[in-house]
């Protein structure tokens, strides 16, 4: 019975969706809605990454270069599941393009801090060498502490 719990239990979380809609509204570097056939919006966070923050150093230009990715433009996510928010957590691919990490390699998204993603982590190490847009900056602060920052204490 323990095992079959178990079985269960890794079907549940590894079973893998996709979405198609075109993209609607473009939040900021991370976060979309698309409208789907069924004319239903979602919102879609986009998985692994982590934009500025509205407020913070280059927060304009990443939701701009997000924008330019997908805005309008018929996207497809794959997700397994949603966050607290009742975002969906997804891979996007625009023009066969993985959105996700093109955010990551243009220098206008993080890794998500608990991401294991390793391209996304190479990819990131790539901008950072290469000194690309938040990585210009002396010490840029990750989306993470500058949210933790900004609550109430």
């Amino acid at each position: 019975m323990k095992s079959l719990l178990t079985i269960i239990l890794l079907i549940t979380y590894t079973t893998t969706y996709t979405l198609t809609g075109r993209v609607v509204k473009v939040a900021d570097g991370d976060t979309i809605t698309i409208l789907t056939d069924g004319n239903r919006q979602v919102r879609i966070r986009l998985l692994d990454i982590d934009a500025p923050e509205k407020g913070q150093d280059f927060s304009d230009k990443s939701r701009r270069y997000l924008a330019e990715l997908v805005a309008g433009k018929t996207v497809t996510v794959e997700w397994s599941r949603k966050d607290r928010y009742g975002r969906i957590l997804g891979t996007v691919y625009a023009d066969n393009i993985n959105v996700n990490e093109e955010m990551v390699k243009a220098g206008l998204a993080w890794k998500y801090r608990y991401s294991r993603n390793k391209r996304i982590a190479q990819l990131e190490s790539i901008a950072k060498q290469q000194k690309l847009n938040i990585f210009s900056l002396p010490n840029p602060t990750n989306p993470y502490y500058y949210r933790k920052s900004q609550r109430p204490r």
